[in-house]
Order: structure tokens, then C-alpha cells, then sequence
């Protein structure tokens, strides 16, 4: 069965995403959705062109929009009317601060990821207001700072389907691992785990694992995570490991990964972040019907849920209440008021859009008197 699939951004990791779906069989329409009309084009010409020497002959087009503009997108959702919508849009990479001066990166970096949610939720929230203004059925995979991000549009009932990157991340160089261990194939280690961005951000920058975690490794079904000291494993398996935007394309496979799961209703078994709204990642199978939990036996989802809960204040977000509201630690805080001038304890949707504003202007600030 031929699909038709919408990428919102064409950013770094968008570009990637594009280059991935060009060279998949069964993708017979790719819609990208940007509001830098020329940068967009060139880069559609390169997976076009790129993928035509390959034998692949998608139909590809651009449709030229802003996210923020709600209606606008509504009516082209209506039109297309996309099998899935894969979601990338945000007004702030998170690498963006790891080029700044190294001193003033480090002391940003210390008020983790958590502060700056502004800048990947309010894109996100007006995504999927215009998905469900459209009326059109589909699932979407949305990747920025789904940890988060997802668990807050729950409480109004936009959640995304399921995200993709972060904790998935660590996945691979674990199996990797443990394959080169046991001399097997990787294809043979199967990892669970529970876990957050945090977890992510503190082992592939900080190396160290300090905030509550759950990993099982099975290897032929077989589970040998007594076997595996998990932090060792983890700090020797992501040893090399690129850093900053440089591992835009693994976040790009994971998000694939989970697409065509869904595309396909291939009923996958995997491991994701956001599914269902929760917070921070969990093991899920995927199947054209959306995100499921699958934990593993023993573990309950009260649980997995106050891992991740815990594990998200490491990651400078204190809470989310039920009503969405948002509310950051104290350390992270007091970082982002002191390097940017930017005051916000908490966070309200209502307010996200105007946090976001102000979020960006305090950065290029910042940015511009360096």
C-alpha cells in the first residue's frame, strides 16, 4: 500500500527525515510544510535528485506555511490529508546553546532542557490544534521535547501520538554492546527501558547516570540484565558518540522507525518517548491504531510513570499538573533569569506563546552581545 506522509520543518533534523522517507518503498507522497520557502526547496531538490539516482520516484511537494497560523494549516491538512504527519517543528533546536561560548554553554547547560520547553511547545500545541481543527484522521509523530511536551498537551487533549530520539538513543549503542560481548548479533539483544531525555543528555554529554532509570537486556529472549552493570555498559557503549546537532540523523531514524511502524501496522515493539501522553519514554508497540505500553513483566505503569516524574526535576522541570501547567525547578530557574533575564517559575498553556516570545528574545539577546 502506497502512503503519503507531511514532515512539518525542514530543519536539521527534517532534512534528514526527508532524505529517509525519500528512499523508503511504499512512500508514494512526501508534503513538506516550512515557512523559509527557498531554504525548503533547495533542500527538496537534494532528496529528490539524490533519491532518483537510487531508483526511488516519490511524488514530493512544499507547501509553504506557518505552524502559528492555525487556520491556514487546518485547510491544508484538509486537503492533503496526509497519512501521517511527522512533526519537527521548533522554535529552538537544543543544540543552539551548545554553540555559544563554551563558559556561557555550561552554565545554560545546567539548567537542562526543561526551561526552554516554551520553544518546542508552542509550535507543537499549535500543530495539533490544526490537526484536530482539520478533522482528518491521522497519527502524528512529533519529536521536539516529547518528554515533555506531550504529557502538557494531554491535559487538553492534543497529545501527538508517540515522539521518537532520547532515551531511544541509547538503545542502539547498548545493543551494540552487548552484541560485541556475546559475539552475536545485535539483531539478537532486545533493551527495555524507562527513562527520560534527562537520561539521554546526562550520558551522552555528562557521562554519568544519576536519576532513576529502568534498562532490561535480553539476549534470545533470554533476560541477562544481571549479567550487564548498566552504567558501565552504557558510559563504554556511547564512548563514541556524536555530539551536538551531529546526531541529527539517528533521531531522524528513530523517528522513521516509529513512522513507518505506524504507517505500516507492522504492531512493532520498541521503546519511545511521549506515547499516549505520558511523560518521559517508555516501551511501547506501535501499530497503525497508535502508541501502546508494553512494560515489561513486574513493572507497573504507576511505576514507569514516577520514574520518568522523578526523573524529569534532573531535567529542571519540577512538575506537570494535572491542568497542564508547568512548573520549573528552582535551580533551572534562577539559570535561565540569571544568564538571559528570563523570568518564569511557571508556565500556563495560555501563556506558552507569550513565554516563548519572550524566551527567544532574551537568547538572541543574549547571543548578540557575546
Amino acid at each position: 500500500m502506497a502512503h503519503s506522509v507531511m514532515v512539518f520543518g525542514v530543519g536539521e533534523v527534517g532534512g534528514h527525515i526527508l532524505e529517509f522517507l525519500a528512499r523508503t518503498s511504499g512512500i508514494k507522497k512526501i508534503i513538506a510544510l516550512d515557512i523559509n520557502e527557498k531554504k525548503a526547496l533547495a533542500k527538496l531538490a537534494c532528496v529528490r535528485y539524490g533519491a532518483m539516482f537510487e531508483g526511488y520516484y516519490p511524488e514530493m511537494e512544499l507547501v509553504v506555511g506557518d505552524v502559528f497560523d492555525v487556520d491556514n494549516t487546518s485547510r491544508i491538512l484538509r486537503k492533503i490529508k496526509p497519512d501521517l504527519i511527522i512533526n519537527t517543528a521548533s522554535l529552538q533546536s537544543w543544540w543552539v546553546i551548545t554553540e555559544l561560548h563554551p563558559s556561557t554553554f555550561k552554565r545554560l547547560h545546567e539548567a537542562r532542557l526543561g526551561p526552554w520547553l516554551p520553544m518546542h511547545l508552542a509550535p507543537t500545541m499549535n500543530v495539533m490544534k490544526a490537526v484536530k481543527n482539520s478533522g482528518v484522521s491521522t497519527k502524528v509523530v512529533s519529536i521536539p521535547f516529547p518528554d515533555a511536551v506531550n504529557p502538557v498537551l494531554d491535559s487538553i487533549n492534543l497529545a501527538p501520538t508517540v515522539g521518537a530520539g532520547n532515551v531511544d538513543e541509547l538503545v542502539p549503542p547498548l545493543q551494540y554492546y552487548v552484541s560485541k560481548k556475546y559475539q552475536v548479533s545485535p539483531k539478537a539483544v532486545q533493551v527495555c527501558v524507562i527513562g527520560h531525555h534527562y537520561h539521554n543528555a546526562a550520558v551522552l554529554e555528562d557521562r554519568k547516570l544519576d536519576a532513576p532509570f529502568y534498562v532490561k537486556v535480553m539476549l534470545d529472549n533470554k533476560d541477562i540484565t544481571s549479567q550487564i552493570p548498566v552504567e558501565e555498559a552504557l558510559m563504554e557503549a556511547t564512548k563514541i558518540y556524536p555530539g551536538g546537532k551531529s546526531d541529527s540523523s539517528i533521531i531522524a531514524s528513530s523517528t522513521l522507525k516509529n513512522a513507518l511502524a505506524i504507517l505500516k501496522d507492522s504492531d512493532l515493539w520498541t521503546n519511545a518517548p511521549g506515547p499516549s501522553g505520558l511523560p518521559g519514554g517508555y516501551p511501547v508497540r506501535l501499530d497503525a491504531s497508535g502508541a501502546h505500553i508494553a512494560l515489561p513483566e513486574g513493572v507497573t505503569l504507576e511505576e514507569a510513570v514516577s520514574i520518568n516524574k522523578e526523573a524529569q526535576k534532573y531535567d529542571g522541570i519540577e512538575s506537570i499538573e494535572k491542568d497542564g501547567t508547568v512548573i520549573f525547578s528552582d535551580n533551572s530557574y534562577l539559570i535561565m533569569k540569571e544568564m538571559l533575564g528570563y523570568d518564569c517559575k511557571s508556565l500556563s498553556i495560555k501563556d506558552v506563546e507569550e513565554a516563548a516570545k519572550n524566551l527567544k528574545e532574551a537568547f538572541n539577546r543574549l547571543k548578540n552581545n557575546m
